[in-house]
């Protein structure tokens, strides 16, 4: 019914150089890299930031346009190593929205919020 391999989460964004750089910053994979879009692989979650001045499409218009990206939406990222991931994200240009801390269903979870505003949780499970 679904087909696994094309799926990706598209967000928007006001600067592709400054998404760029911080992913690029934090081991993101790059996949591509253009004037108008980035698209990065975390650990096989694919997203693609579209710069929201350039979208054609005006059935799309209304989700480009800066209302505060991110708002109520976090995404979470299962992660090898979160203490190298944590002293990534500053000199990256995020904002810690937390120090590391035990959550509740044994793992070491960070949050942060990416140059655009989006909201992560990057979180380590313990052995």
């Amino acid at each position: 019914m679904f087909k696994s391999n094309s799926s990706f989460l598209v967000l928007y964004t006001h600067s592709i150089s400054i998404t760029l750089n911080f992913f690029k910053a934090i081991g993101a994979d790059i996949k591509q890299a253009e004037s108008e879009k980035v698209a990065i692989k975390i650990e096989g979650h694919e997203i693609h930031f579209v710069l929201d001045m350039s979208e054609p499409f005006e059935e799309y218009k209304y989700i480009a346009k800066n209302n505060d990206y991110g708002n109520g939406v976090i995404f979470y990222v299962e992660v090898d190593s979160i203490e190298e991931i944590y002293k990534l994200i500053l000199p990256a240009g995020g904002k810690l929205k937390s120090e590391i801390f035990d959550n509740d269903w044994n793992a070491k979870e960070l949050l942060f919020e990416d140059p655009n505003g989006y909201k992560f949780a990057f979180y380590q499970m313990y052995s």
